[in-house]
């Protein structure tokens, strides 16, 4: 039986911020829910919130007591930059309704589509065309207006219209094995600055990107043999195992490599994202199982699985982590930076203590939100749950806060807020906010 969670949206928002103002957070809860259409992006500028719903054939975009447009295609990630937003498409075949027709070969191939932040009218639309498969995980907004991209891609990835192209090479690759990362960047009229691929012979994914300034960091996993970053060997726990392990890097604003980090153990590990705080350190969110190396020491799980913040100095030094999870099977879904600190969401079942904050899931399968320093301490920590299944399906940055998709299949409770039963348990989406310290 075929099984999608109802969603919603959560604002959080400085203590304090009672009321909106303009350009930050406010606090509010607004069910949006449509059936027949789940959650996949969100993101917002503080006084607006974009939501992207969809199936598999078609997608809804929508601000807010605004705007709302169909696009071809499962809608995923989502930005919003001064001049677009950005909507990160997966579709096949012959696909109409973002400007001219592309006819996509990959099973299934990627689109970016950046739409009129006041009328969600298309400005342009780049494909991501790859001959077996090619899937957008992340996006993220550059400085200059751009915007980064990381995903996954298998055969041969081709970056933009056909017919633009000419003889230039610099906008193909090719997978060494399985699947390969990738991550590029993109103009603000929808060219391609540059592309690089990542990976060896075994399956491999960018599985998020962060920019800060002229800073780009990506993170994802990696199998080996034979991973490697722009000639950097990725050197796995054992490379007789033929399971993922952890990476995390830096980019200039050229694509070249600033430094590379690699973490994990004996089972496979996977990468929820990454984030850059204000003061330039790198933070990934990871699920962790068993034992992994970092930095050449030893961190161990609680339970079946665990959350991990890793923190990396601007110089991508290793530094403080944080194990987020008890004795049951939890783990991170997402991060986000919120100032010098960063956000993270995650599942979580049975008990699970959070800095000061003890949550309970009744033996059920609950989600939470905590705030994580630089130290690796634990601040404020939020609790998802209701009687049915809840799961964080996305998390974006706005002036004083962040907002977060989570998906339910019944009623939901975030602290004091409530969000009542969707009338279709499948589908839909709900706006709530709770404000943040």
């Amino acid at each position: 039986m075929r099984f999608v969670l109802h969603s919603c949206v959560l604002l959080c928002a400085c203590r304090g911020a009672e009321h909106p103002r303009p350009g930050h957070a406010a606090a509010f809860a607004l069910e949006v829910g449509n059936p027949g259409q789940t959650l996949r992006g969100v993101a917002g500028d503080g006084s607006r919130v974009v939501i992207a719903r969809g199936d598999l054939a078609s997608s809804e975009v929508s601000v807010r007591n605004g705007w709302h447009v169909t696009l071809p295609g499962s809608a995923g990630a989502v930005a919003m930059l001064p001049k677009y937003v950005a909507v990160a498409l997966a579709a096949r075949g012959k696909v109409d309704g973002i400007g001219e027709p592309l006819e996509l070969h990959g099973e299934p191939s990627a689109v970016i589509a950046a739409l009129d932040p006041a009328t969600g009218a298309i400005l342009w639309r780049v494909p991501f065309d790859a001959t077996e498969l090619a899937r957008i995980t992340s996006i993220a907004p550059l400085a200059d207006g751009g915007l980064v991209v990381g995903g996954a891609f298998s055969g041969t990835l081709r970056v933009g219209d056909v017919a633009s192209r000419g003889t230039q090479t610099r906008d193909v690759v090719a997978s060494a094995g399985k699947s390969d990362g990738f991550v590029a960047t993109l103009t603000a009229d929808g060219h391609l600055g540059w592309i690089v691929r990542l990976g060896g012979a075994g399956p491999d994914a960018v599985q998020g990107v962060a920019a800060h300034g002229d800073r780009i960091a990506i993170a994802g996993t990696f199998s080996p043999p034979g991973a490697e970053l722009l000639g950097e060997p990725l050197n796995a726990f054992e490379e007789r195992l033929p399971f993922s392990d952890d990476f995390v890097a830096e980019l200039d604003l050229t694509g070249a490599k600033k430094w590379v980090q690699a973490f994990g153990g004996k089972a496979d590990d996977a990468v929820a994202g990454i984030a850059i705080d204000s003061a330039g350190r790198v933070a990934v969110a990871a699920t962790i199982r068993e034992t992994i190396r970092l930095d050449g020491k030893d961190i161990t799980a609680r339970g079946d699985a665990d959350g991990l913040v890793a923190w990396f100095s601007p110089n991508g030094e290793p530094g403080a982590s944080a194990l987020v999870g008890g004795t049951g099977f939890d783990g991170l879904r997402a991060i986000v930076a919120v100032g010098d600190r960063v956000v993270v969401g995650g599942f979580f079942h049975g008990a699970l203590g959070l800095g000061k904050v003890a949550l309970d899931s009744a033996n059920g399968d609950d989600s939470f939100f905590a705030v994580v320093d630089a130290s690796g301490g634990i601040g404020n920590a939020w609790h998802v749950g209701g009687p049915g299944r809840e799961e964080i399906t996305a998390l974006s940055a706005v002036p004083g806060g962040f907002i977060a998709g989570i998906a339910h299949t019944a009623g939901l409770t975030i602290d004091r807020d409530q969000v009542p039963a969707p009338t279709d348990p499948a589908s839909g989406a709900a706006v709530i906010g709770r404000p943040a310290p």
